[in-house]
């Protein structure tokens, strides 16, 4: 029987290197989208539906995509230009515990997430993932591994690792992402759009 996996999916840079990292190692991979209440969610889910349609055609080892709805309220941004008017309180503590009772629920004891650690955010740090993964196993009463696999690489390194295998073309990471004539298109301004882009070119 195939390992089993799930990662927390958002159809980004991060998140799909990851799901194309494990599907290529042969696991069975759960992908878990989480709604907490962002304006942006909605789109985005859109996107990582057809990306996960897209992948689902070469590997059959990917499994159905999860989407998981949790008590969230949008936080007010009045710019969009910085890192730190991204950060969203406890926010890895949200998703991942969401995805854990999910996994946990499938009998999985693995979940990968696509944190890099190079943001200043009190909640974006190896020692808080372990606590949480250290916590999780003590609650649930079983074994449970956080996988981190990104953590400490640049997104442009992260993306010329993955060239010519993961569609980098097909991600999405906007906070203000629209939709003209059917097509999902992101802002190009704010600072994910930024990253991204800057990331690509680099790659």
């Amino acid at each position: 029987m195939s390992a089993r996996i799930a990662v927390l999916f958002s159809g980004g840079v991060e998140s799909t290197t990851l799901l194309y990292m494990y599907l290529q190692k042969g696991y069975l991979v759960y992908p878990v989208y989480v709604k907490s209440g962002e304006k942006w969610e909605k789109l985005e889910l859109e996107n990582a539906i057809n990306l996960w349609k897209y992948t689902k055609i070469s590997y059959p080892n990917l499994m159905v995509l999860r989407v998981l709805r949790v008590q969230g309220q949008a936080v007010p941004r009045k710019t969009l230009k910085t890192i730190q008017d991204i950060f969203i309180p406890l926010r890895n503590m949200t998703l991942i515990t969401a995805c854990a009772l999910y996994a946990l629920s499938k009998n999985i004891n693995r979940l990968a997430i696509g944190s890099l650690g190079l943001y200043a955010f009190p909640d974006n740090t190896r020692e808080y993932i372990k606590d949480l993964e250290r916590l999780i196993a003590k609650g649930s009463g079983r074994e449970f591994v956080i996988d981190t696999p990104l953590f400490g690489l640049e997104k442009a390194r992260i993306i010329k690792s993955g060239l010519g295998i993961v569609p980098y073309d097909l991600t999405l990471s906007c906070a203000r992402p629209r939709k003209i004539k059917g097509e999902i298109i992101p802002c190009g301004k704010c600072i994910k759009c930024k990253e991204r882009q800057e990331a690509l070119t680099i790659g």
